[in-house]
């Protein structure tokens, strides 16, 4: 496949599958053992990937994933995120709060025919716990929505 044919499969995998929760198009985009590498243990399969976009809605309700960028080498591309949400159930024991939240993230990429077959995530979660107010000691303050740092 071409870079800019797996930079679709990228694009439509967060407008499509996790923006407009079209979990019937997984298949489409991801090979049946895909591994996701991430926070905590490595997941296998389609199945684990769809729990993952399915916990990802139960915990922000309004989420909306932008793709800022995508580069593409081959069988390999990388893509940078924005997530822009609201902290509406528990966070690593974070009650919820109401307040919005913006995440950023990095993924790599491998595919196979097409298909994301592997894939790094790298998530600002520190960043997400200081916006819900989470108070890292040594860390400057967040300053509220809108105002700069």
């Amino acid at each position: 496949m071409s870079g800019s044919a797996n930079a679709t499969v990228i694009h439509r995998l967060y407008e499509e599958c996790v923006n407009q929760n079209r979990l019937d198009l997984v298949p489409q985009l991801v090979t049946d053992n895909v591994v996701t590498h991430g926070p905590g243990a490595d997941q296998t399969g389609i199945a684990a990937f769809e729990q993952t976009i399915k916990r990802v809605g139960a915990m922000f309700p309004d989420h909306h994933f932008t793709v800022d960028d995508v580069v593409t080498d081959g069988d390999k591309a990388a893509a940078r995120w924005t997530l822009n949400a609201t902290h509406t159930a528990p966070i690593n024991g974070v009650p919820p709060t109401g307040k919005r939240i913006t995440e950023h993230a990095v993924v790599f990429y491998r595919f196979e025919n097409g298909k994301i077959a592997e894939l790094w995530l790298q998530m600002d979660q520190l960043g997400v716990l200081r916006q819900i107010g989470v108070e890292i000691p040594g860390a400057p303050a967040v300053p509220p929505a809108g105002q700069a740092r």
